[in-house]
């Protein structure tokens, strides 16, 4: 871990401790090369920042107490200079991650990122041609598979967290994500799941092909909860949460303004992805926090959602003590599959 990365986590502690933002969800841009259905993010045109524009942001990010950021889209890979706003980032010690689909993935631009300390995160959710296909609107899974398929020369050598992780949907069997698993561990990748989400439709789209009930799903989640408790303990608990969501339980306070918000491709500030009509900044952050906390409040008691980014932190807080009697299993974790944090 470089220095500047080192002494970002102490502003980063301070902020849980404030309940304070550490994570900004970047929408590095809006244009994609995929058309899920389950998407409601991608356009066809995108008002972009460029480099100078990201390093001002990343700068006051800095300052604020901010210490990660997903760099996401839209298909972050489809900006040239996708590793210069990596550096951007790392410049300034917020440690990055890339969310992408896997189509622009090169080996040479995956070994650019595994000299980082540069998470990766690559979406896939079927590995049946076909039903990729649908859930991903369009026929690009065998370009995706080969391009994961030619990194397996740095398996063990990225300095970053690298995973590839599944949306679950009506869809989705059990079948499909044993298959995924053992595709993810196969080529030195951690693997994990996530709930499909539509709520309000701002950034997941409702499609009643992807519609589950919960019983439809539980069997997968309890899956990967039985699997995960030894390999990867973070995710045994956020898959007990996802357990508690798919069941329709009453979820806790979400992370949107207290752990986490969402930076627009233009630089602006927002609570989360459902929010983002919602404008909020660093200089007057605490007033506007308290301005929104009821709406957030009502949005969470009536249409909670489990966006990860938006979910995870505080959860994690809340089981800080059980996550330090597991410390052992968790340096495992990283050292198998690199460090996250």
């Amino acid at each position: 871990m470089n220095y500047k990365l080192l002494c970002s986590k102490g502003r980063v502690i301070l902020n849980i401790l404030q309940k304070k933002p550490i994570l900004t969800i970047f929408d590095v841009t809006k244009l994609c090369n995929q058309r899920c259905p389950m998407c409601n993010i991608w356009k066809n045109t995108s008002v972009d920042m460029n480099l100078r524009e990201i390093e001002e942001r990343a700068k006051e990010l800095h300052h604020f107490g901010i210490g990660y950021v997903f760099l996401q889209g839209g298909e972050p890979l489809i900006r040239k200079d996708i590793l210069q706003i990596v550096d951007i980032f790392l410049k300034y010690g917020i440690r990055p991650t890339i969310i992408t689909n896997g189509i622009l993935l090169t080996p040479q631009l995956a070994k650019e990122i595994a000299k980082r300390e540069c998470n990766l995160a690559i979406s896939i959710d079927s590995l049946e041609k076909e039903k990729y296909t649908v859930l991903r609107g369009v026929n690009t899974l065998e370009r995706v598979i080969n391009n994961i398929e030619a990194l397996d020369f740095l398996q063990g050598k990225h300095r970053g967290n690298w995973s590839i992780t599944t949306t679950v949907t009506k869809m989705t069997t059990l079948a499909d994500v044993k298959r995924l698993r053992k595709f993810a561990y196969r080529h030195g990748f951690m693997y994990a799941i996530r709930p499909y989400i539509h709520v309000n439709g701002t950034a997941g789209k409702k499609d009643e092909r992807l519609v589950y009930a919960y019983k439809d799903v539980l069997e997968i989640f309890y899956y990967m909860l039985a699997r995960s408790k030894k390999e990867n303990f973070l995710a045994y608990l956020i898959y007990q949460e996802h357990i508690s969501y798919i069941q329709g339980r009453p979820m806790p306070e979400c992370d949107a303004l207290n752990y986490s918000f969402l930076m627009k491709e233009n630089g602006r500030l927002a609570p989360c992805i459902e929010f983002s009509n919602i404008e909020v900044t660093l200089k007057e952050f605490r007033r506007q926090k308290k301005q929104h906390k009821a709406c957030l409040d009502r949005c969470n008691a009536s249409t909670p959602c489990f966006y990860n980014d938006a979910r995870e932190i505080g959860f994690l807080v809340r089981k800080k003590w059980t996550i330090l009697r597991h410390v052992p299993a968790l340096v495992r974790q990283m050292k198998r599959y690199g460090n996250f944090f």
